[in-house]
């Protein structure tokens, strides 16, 4: 059985670039809780927020979509078994 090796930080190798997300507007795409998703930041397994001023972060967009798009991977591989 092949086994595949998944980026754990697939965002990394991914430019910043498209629209810059604020904190409220990725926590309500993502689903998750402002503290889950600052916990997995912590935990280096979501991408971290770019501080663009003294108040102010944002998420490249192509970022998040390189995690939703490894999250969306790695649940077909397990449920193909893989």
């Amino acid at each position: 059985m092949e086994h595949i090796r998944l980026n754990s930080r697939p965002w990394a190798d991914t430019p910043p670039s498209g629209r810059m997300l604020r904190p409220r507007e990725v926590f309500k795409r993502v689903g998750l809780s402002r503290s889950q998703v600052y916990m997995m930041i912590s935990a280096h397994e979501f991408p971290p927020f770019l501080k663009l001023s003294e108040r102010t972060s944002a998420l490249p967009e192509s970022w998040l979509d390189a995690f939703l798009l490894a999250k969306a991977n790695a649940a077909l591989q397990s449920a193909q078994g893989r």
